[in-house]
């Protein structure tokens, strides 16, 4: 703006009147003015889009950095935080050896807690620094990364900015966005049985031992003999750790988002875990002639872990082997027993068992975690009958299984199931915030002496007489042909997706044969129509607007909401506003807005 209107000042005041010469200097002024602003322009966006816009269409526009912003003692950053990209560096340094890591970490450190035993550890940066005081915290992290900086441009290397060029690592205008990493993408019963079998592979399985020294208590399973190279239990009297059966546990149940006293933070324990590992593999395949392994091993840069990995279909899960820790096929789900006033032993809920199908849930999640989202332990343990609030959050044992909004609870992820493709169609129009209390006895049958009784399929008998084969829906007859509704097809295909679940099996043979009628012929139960024929929808749907009952819709607009609706939510054809996918065009009729304006064009 201000460049806008000193060019209009002097536009405005030159003067045209004198001499000719004295006009001419006005007018080159202006000229040179003019080229300056041009040029400012052009350089400036220049500067801005210095890349070809093929190069800017290749370029990433954000990346996956770890966010480096240590205050010290400071109440906040004087310059803004540093996005720093760990795979660029370590492509940048072509890493043949994986000791390499060395260049920047620290790799290994004696630890007190475990006996005295080296683990990796991969501090960053090398030199010591008061984690309190902001300068030394700055001096510690430029002499690791600008010193390196700078010894690889006395190289001739290619290299990253040196001191003096701040804003080049401390840039506010910064495309980046903070990461958090997660450990959950990371695993899944896929990835677990390619770790598995790699461990069985090697040689000495033992020597891999994560934990350092460790002690294996009791009876080990063959096909749990390894298991002791990445899961271990502390014991806390003794001050030692050690490996038995069937307590392999969630890394996180110990290892919480910090280090605790006798358990370091999830992440120093998983980098030193899983990292430390494939570091070792790799070395032992390498020899003097070679610093590349014979083999493929694990990854050390950040997106080969943390990077998105490909859900498992249940198909491809029970391929796999199945995961053993003790668990019961078939488990009676309750909070057990305890000693009434005289000392006999009563149930302490009141309800019935419900009989839990653990091996045929197993396929249905991409890990334990799923549903065992803090340890592996048994829900009671955490969730009681009154929700502890330090162990288990204050959820007390009903709601971990019957808060609809929570994924890990079998209501949640029953509802999540419900709003896949297959299900929407139906069960959008349904509530979904509580359970009826008509599901109750459907999962509260009482104990199971251990045997699962899998759910029958469910017959769909469609009379003819009382449900047609196809339906003529006439209610734009004025403007179209009647639509054409393939109501035994339809009825019929979503008796077959029903059937290929057992989970809608389950809930759907509560309803009869006429749970799959229910899902369009809505708010309405088996059994109270007549003589088993459901109402037309213009007994409910009447008036195109009704001022008693102005939320329900009229005839037309139920139709529309309830077959394109469903259309969408089953990613079906035809979809809305494809109109005559359902009504033909009448011959000889055009709509009365159209001959309006033919009219007109007439006139």
């Amino acid at each position: 703006m201000s460049l806008s209107v000193n060019l209009n000042k002097v536009l405005v005041e030159t003067p045209l009147k004198g001499s000719g010469f004295m006009y001419r200097i006005n007018l080159r002024k202006t000229g040179i003015l003019l080229g300056l602003i041009i040029m400012f322009v052009v350089g400036g966006t220049g500067l801005i889009h210095s890349k070809s816009l093929e190069d800017q269409r290749v370029e990433p526009a954000i990346s996956r950095p770890i966010t480096i912003a240590h205050t010290g003692g400071a109440a906040r950053l004087e310059r803004p935080a540093v996005a720093f990209d760990h795979d660029q560096h370590t492509k940048a340094l072509k890493q043949k050896k994986l000791e390499d890591c060395g260049v920047c970490h620290v790799l290994k450190e004696t630890n007190p807690r475990l006996n005295n035993a080296e683990i990796k550890v991969f501090k960053f940066p090398k030199q010591d620094f008061d984690s309190t005081n902001k300068s030394s915290i700055m001096y510690a992290y430029h002499n690791a990364c600008v010193s390196c900086h700078k010894t690889m441009a006395k190289e001739g290397k290619k290299t990253g900015p040196q001191i003096g060029m701040c804003g080049k690592c401390h840039d506010k205008r910064a495309k980046h966005v903070q990461t958090s990493w997660s450990w959950k993408p990371i695993f899944n019963y896929g990835r677990h049985a390619q770790h598995t079998q790699s461990v069985d592979k090697l040689n000495e399985p033992a020597s891999f031992n994560i934990a350092g020294k460790m002690q294996t208590v009791g009876e080990v399973r063959p096909e749990n003999k390894n298991c002791a190279v990445c899961h271990h239990s502390y014991d806390d009297k003794q001050k030692l750790l050690y490996y038995k059966k069937d307590t392999e546990n969630r890394c996180s149940a110990c290892h919480k988002s910090t280090d605790q006293e006798n358990a370091r933070s999830m992440q120093h324990a998983a980098h030193s875990a899983c990292i430390g590992c494939h570091m070792k593999e790799a070395a032992l395949q390498t020899s003097e002639s070679t610093t590349v392994p014979k083999k493929k091993v694990g990854p050390i840069d950040c997106f080969g872990c943390h990077g998105e990995h490909k859900e498992l279909t249940p198909e491809e899960i029970q391929k796999l082997p199945r995961l053993v820790r003790g668990q019961k096929d078939v488990m009676d789900l309750s909070l057990g027993e305890a000693p009434d006033q005289t000392g006999k032993a009563v149930s302490v809920s009141r309800m019935k068992q419900v009989p839990f199908n653990h091996k045929g849930h197993e396929p249905r999640a991409q890990f334990c975690s799923a549903c065992h989202h803090h340890s592996l332990e048994k829900c009671s343990n955490c969730h009681t009958l009154r929700g502890d609030p330090i162990k288990g959050g204050g959820v007390s044992y009903e709601r971990a299984f019957h808060v609809a909004t929570a994924k890990e609870s079998c209501a949640g992820c029953h509802l999540i199931s419900k709003q896949t493709p297959k299900c929407a169609g139906c069960h959008q129009w349904m509530p979904a915030t509580e359970l009826p209390p008509s599901s109750c006895p459907i999962c509260h049958k009482g104990p199971s002496d251990g045997k699962f009784t899998e759910p029958p399929l469910i017959t769909l008998n469609l009379d003819k007489e009382k449900a047609p084969e196809k339906i003529s829906i006439k209610g734009l007859e004025r403007e179209f042909m009647p639509s054409e509704f393939a109501h035994a097809k339809i009825a019929n295909k979503l008796n077959t997706i029903s059937n290929s679940s057992t989970l809608a099996r389950t809930f759907h043979a509560s309803k009869g044969d006429q749970a799959i009628c229910l899902g369009c012929h809505h708010r309405l139960e088996s059994g109270g129509n007549r003589e088993n024929k459901f109402p037309s929808c213009a007994s409910c749907h009447g008036l195109p607007f009704d001022s008693r009952n102005p939320g329900r819709l009229g005839t037309v607009g139920a139709y529309h909401q309830q077959c394109v609706g469903c259309h969408e939510a089953m990613n079906q054809k035809p979809l809305g506003l494809e109109c005559v996918k359902c009504h033909a065009e009448k011959p000889g009729f055009k709509n009365a807005e159209l001959l309006t304006i033919e009219k007109a064009d007439q006139r």
